[in-house]
């Protein structure tokens, strides 16, 4: 009988061939160089894949905006002061809204607003003016932002 009906104490419970040395022989797979085989193939496709595969794109082609001229539309200033101001008129905070009411009466298909802050004004000041243009009708506020350029403080000029 090639197998012995006793089991050894150890790592494993097979029983052991007494042909193949007795009760030293190990009867487990050893696995690490397989793990060793496999990596060195996962390497080897990992650097060979994108050198075999062609990659093509269209970048879209860049177009130049031309910047849309603001004569007929509606700007709402607020300076550092937290003075209101449409066009070359100041209005008061209390008025602003019945003001833009006014304006957006004669213009009924036009419900936008350009809104340009000084940089030193509190926030409470914009959300107020943007809280009087809803109130007025208007359905969408746009920003206006200007380029910094050297020595520019940021504030709005009030006319």
């Amino acid at each position: 009988m090639a197998f012995s009906a006793r089991r050894t104490p150890g790592p494993s419970n097979l029983p052991v061939l007494r042909a193949l040395g007795g009760e030293h022989t190990m009867a487990e797979l050893n696995i690490t160089p397989m793990i060793d085989v496999m990596l060195a193939l996962l390497i080897i496709f990992m650097v060979v894949t994108p050198v075999l595969t062609e990659y093509a794109a269209t970048l879209p082609v860049a177009r130049h905006p031309v910047p849309q001229t603001l004569d007929d539309a509606v700007t709402l200033g607020i300076d550092r002061n937290g003075t209101f101001f449409v066009g070359t008129d100041t209005i008061p905070a209390a008025r602003l809204t019945e003001r833009l009411a006014r304006i957006y009466a004669a213009r009924p298909g036009d419900h936008l607003l350009y809104l340009r802050a000084d940089r030193g004004v509190p926030y409470r000041l914009v959300l107020d003016a943007v809280d009087a243009a809803r109130a007025a009708g208007v359905r969408t506020v746009g920003a206006i932002s200007l380029p910094t350029m050297p020595g520019d403080t940021g504030r709005v000029r009030s006319p």
